[in-house]
């Protein structure tokens, strides 16, 4: 029996530890996802307000239900609304509205493996189109570039077309709706890519059009509904969902039926904990839909939480089909402003098959958690372990599950942590230390997962070494 509590604390346990953890050897593969939406990474913008400070990139797993990591954007990401992953999901296009120091928008490609930005901020000549700045993002039929301007007043809104490639400008396309082309802030297009779809704030309407053509004066007045925002299309079944948000904060969802270009349900989302509705994505299978329902602003139900929702539209079993989408899950808190905005995503797996890089193993600490564990010899040594990996790239599951010790000590358990990309963790791990130790060294194996539930070694040796 250990009869001194107080010389036990003193004389805590001085571990050192033997190597630095190194890259292991994959030694799992990954889970087919299941269901299908299992496999999809969400990438949320969010904004701050003007002189508030800076936005940032929500990442979240929908497989896990939780944010993975949040990609600090800096002054390039204030006010962050749209966004855009490339075909590749290498790279994030992002579309601010106007900053806390000017009014000028600007787009940024942010590149998800080094997280380098870079931004186009437009010239005189896209005076026009930057104004105050952008809302949603899409690429073209054609592959350009097309965000959508909030230029304000009554009658200036439309698209300004960019090249991803050369980075060349194809100037301002003015929609050309008169009093009714307010800001605008959606589009989208049908399979086929021969039409496009606009949703103009102000007017509160979607307009169409043949592609490329001028839209139809006036558009489809979408009733019952705020402000409309950002809008995706679920090109095999030819509709088109609208979010937007009144000046109350309560959400709505537009479901459009793009073969008659009519809105047929508009569906208020109206609980009391979700705000003024914004970016919807459709995840690649069309089964379901992810939106995101943005934070009341300072003067509009501040205390509503960003908010992702997930619908089911005909993947699942909740009933849901692409008229009549059915909420199956939400993440909270996730938005901190009232100008978060935008969502797309991306296929997890584009991001997994490469370890995390796991490394500056520390000891931070060892203690008695508890008298009953100074009992019975249970010392906790917190170790802090950083995952330097660049961009999107999380270690998940990340435990210690061996260890070869000096002085009889043996590993008695691990905690099991997350790290997310360039940040760092505390693991904290239990030895059994016989009677009369003083200090001991420890060869520390430790394992993680990736995003698609590959397993990695670290350090060593692992079990049965």
């Amino acid at each position: 029996m250990r009869t001194s509590w107080k010389l036990g604390i003193v004389a805590v346990m001085a571990t050192s530890v033997a190597l630095v953890l190194i890259l292991g050897a994959t030694i799992g593969s990954a889970a087919a996802p299941s269901p299908a939406l299992s496999n999809d990474l969400v990438f949320m913008g969010n904004g701050a307000d003007a002189g508030a400070g800076t936005g940032n990139i929500k990442v979240i797993d929908i497989d896990a239900m939780a944010v993975v990591n949040t990609i600090g954007g800096g002054a390039k990401l204030a006010n962050n609304h749209g966004v855009l992953v490339s075909p590749d999901g290498k790279s994030l296009w992002n579309a601010n509205a106007s900053l806390p120091t000017s009014t000028t928008g600007r787009i940024v490609k942010l590149d998800l493996g080094t997280m380098a930005q870079t931004s186009f901020d437009g010239g005189s000549a896209d005076a026009a189109a930057f104004g105050t700045g952008f809302c949603g993002i899409e690429y073209s039929p054609t592959g350009k570039i097309w965000a959508t301007s909030m230029s304000g007043s009554a009658t200036n809104g439309g698209i300004y077309e960019f090249d991803p490639v050369t980075g060349s400008t194809g100037g301002f396309v003015d929609p050309s709706l008169g009093t009714d082309n307010g800001a605008t802030c959606g589009v989208g297009w049908n399979t086929s890519g021969t039409a496009a779809y606009y949703s103009l704030m102000n007017a509160k309407k979607v307009s169409t059009s043949s592609w490329p053509g001028a839209p139809t004066v006036g558009g489809t007045l979408v009733t019952n509904t705020g402000i409309l925002h950002i809008l995706d299309v679920a090109k095999t079944a030819n509709y088109a969902y609208v979010a937007a948000g009144n000046a109350a904060g309560n959400g709505y969802l537009a479901v459009m039926d793009l073969s008659s270009g009519t809105p047929v349900q508009v569906n208020a989302i109206s609980n009391g904990t979700t705000g003024d509705l914004h970016g919807p994505t459709v995840a690649h299978d069309e089964g379901f839909l992810y939106v995101h329902s943005r934070t009341g602003s300072a003067s509009v139900n501040p205390t509503k939480p960003g908010t992702l929702l997930i619908y089911d539209i005909g993947g699942g079993t909740a009933g849901g089909t692409k008229i009549t989408p059915v909420q199956i899950g939400s993440i909270s808190d996730q938005g901190t402003s009232g100008v978060s905005c935008g969502t797309d995503i991306a296929t997890k797996s584009n991001y997994c098959g490469t370890a995390p890089a796991l490394g500056n193993l520390t000891n931070t600490g060892a203690s008695w958690a508890s008298f009953a564990d100074y009992e019975a010899g249970l010392l906790t040594v917190d170790y802090s372990i950083s995952n330097m990996s660049a961009g999107v790239l999380g270690a998940n599951s990340v435990t210690v599950d061996s260890t070869t010790n000096t002085n009889g000590v043996l590993l008695s358990s691990s905690g099991t942590v997350n790290i997310a990309a360039g940040s760092s963790a505390i693991v904290s791990v239990k030895y059994t230390v016989p009677g009369g130790t003083v200090s001991f060294k420890s060869l520390v194996h430790a394992t993680a997962k990736d995003l698609c539930n590959n397993s990695y070694n670290y350090g060593g040796p692992g079990p049965g070494a």
